[in-house]
C-alpha cells in the first residue's frame, strides 16, 4: 500500500518560522511547502501532553496518517476536524468539517484520504501516559479497557462543545505567565468532554431495528433530492415518526441535525460540479437548491474551509499544471 504522510510529524519536513504571528509564541510553527500540501503545523508540548494545530492548503488527492507512534509516551489522540474533505480509511468513512477523529495506542493507524482543492484545517489533543495515568487510573479508577472505549466513541461526541475549546485554544495568543497553565485546563476540559459524552452516550437506549430502517430511508431521500426545499413534515411521514422523534432520533444516528445533513449534502455536490463543470458560482448555487449567492458562499466556506471561488481557481490551476506537464 502507498505510504501515507504523518501529519503529526509535518516538522521533520518543514522550515520553523520565528516570530509567526499566525499561531501562539508559545509553540513552535512549521511551514511546508510540497507539491500536495502547503501550510502551517503549530505544536505545543508538556510532559502530559501536545497540541497540534494544522491550517494546510491541500493541493492533490494524497494520503495521510495521524500516528503518534513515534511518541512513546503518547497513549491517545483526539481531533476536532474544523475544515476537512476526504475519507478516513480504517474504518471507512466520510470525513466532515467540524467533527472529529480520536485513536488509541495499539489500534488502526487513522489513515485519511484528503480530497484535492480544499483545506485540512485540525486541533488535536495528544493525550500522555501520565495524564492518562493520573487523570483516569490513579483519579477516576478505570481500567485500560474503559479508557479506550472512552476514545473509540468520542467520534460520537457533542462537537459543539469540543469546536469551543478547541476554538479558543487555537485564537489564544497572550505571553503572560499564564500561558502554560490555560492551555493545561484546556487539556483538561477536552479530556473531561470525552469522559462525559461516553457515559451519557452509555446511558441513552439504542435505536430499535425498525426507527434505524426509517432513518436510512430519511438520509436515502435526503441525498437523492437535495436540490428540493424539503420540509420535515415530509421526513416525518416518511419515516412514519412524529417530527419530534425524528430530529431527536436522527441525531443520534448521524450526530448531525436535520438541516445540517442537508447543507452537507449540497455542499458536497456543489463543490464536484465547481471541479468538474464549467457552471458559474451562481449557476451551482442554483442546481443545489440555494436562490442567494451569498447563503451558498457562507455555507460552502463553512462546511470546506474555503470560498467557492478559490475551489474554483485551485481546480484552474491544477488542470493549467496537467496540461503544461503533458506537453
Amino acid at each position: 500500500m502507498k505510504a501515507s504522510l504523518n501529519l503529526l510529524t509535518l516538522a521533520d519536513q518543514s522550515s520553523l518560522l520565528q516570530d509567526c504571528l499566525h499561531f501562539s509564541s508559545h509553540g513552535q510553527t512549521y511551514f511546508i511547502d510540497q507539491d500536495k500540501l502547503a501550510g502551517f503545523h503549530w505544536i505545543y508540548e508538556t510532559l502530559y501532553f501536545s497540541i497540534h494545530i494544522h491550517d494546510l492548503q491541500v493541493k492533490e488527492d494524497f494520503l495521510a496518517s495521524l500516528n503518534f507512534e513515534e511518541d512513546s509516551n503518547c497513549l491517545a489522540l483526539s481531533s476536532y476536524l474544523k475544515a476537512v474533505s476526504g475519507e478516513n480509511l480504517l474504518p471507512y468513512q466520510s470525513l466532515n468539517s467540524q467533527s472529529s477523529l480520536s485513536s488509541f495506542k495499539d489500534q488502526q493507524d487513522l489513515r485519511l484520504l484528503l480530497h484535492a482543492h480544499s483545506n485540512f484545517q485540525a486541533i488535536s489533543l495528544a493525550f500522555k501516559e501520565s495524564m492518562i495515568d493520573e487523570y483516569l487510573t490513579d483519579n477516576l479508577h478505570l481500567s485500560q479497557q474503559e479508557i479506550q472505549k472512552i476514545f473509540q466513541n468520542s467520534q460520537q461526541l457533542t462537537i459543539s462543545k469540543l469546536e469551543k475549546i478547541a476554538e479558543e485554544i487555537s485564537h489564544y495568543k497572550l505571553t503572560s505567565l499564564g500561558s502554560e497553565l490555560f492551555y493545561e485546563i484546556k487539556a483538561r476540559e477536552w479530556l473531561s468532554l470525552l469522559i462525559n459524552d461516553y457515559y451519557q452516550q452509555k446511558s441513552q437506549p439504542p435505536l430499535t431495528e425498525a426507527d434505524d430502517l426509517a432513518l436510512s430511508s430519511v438520509s436515502t431521500y435526503i441525498k437523492e433530492h437535495f436540490a428540493k426545499d424539503i420540509s420535515q413534515d415530509l421526513l416525518a411521514q416518511i419515516a412514519m415518526m412524529s417530527k419530534t422523534k425524528l430530529k431527536t432520533a436522527f441525531k443520534s444516528k448521524y450526530h448531525m441535525t436535520l438541516t445540517e445533513f442537508i447543507q452537507r449534502r449540497r455542499i458536497s455536490m456543489a463543490k464536484q460540479l465547481l471541479i468538474t463543470t464549467p457552471l458559474n458560482i451562481k449557476e451551482v448555487a442554483l442546481s443545489v437548491g440555494y436562490q442567494s449567492h451569498s447563503r451558498f458562499s457562507s455555507l460552502f466556506k463553512k462546511y470546506t474551509g474555503l470560498y467557492p471561488r478559490q475551489v474554483r481557481k485551485q481546480a484552474e490551476e491544477t488542470r493549467s499544471k496537467s496540461q503544461r506537464k503533458a506537453k
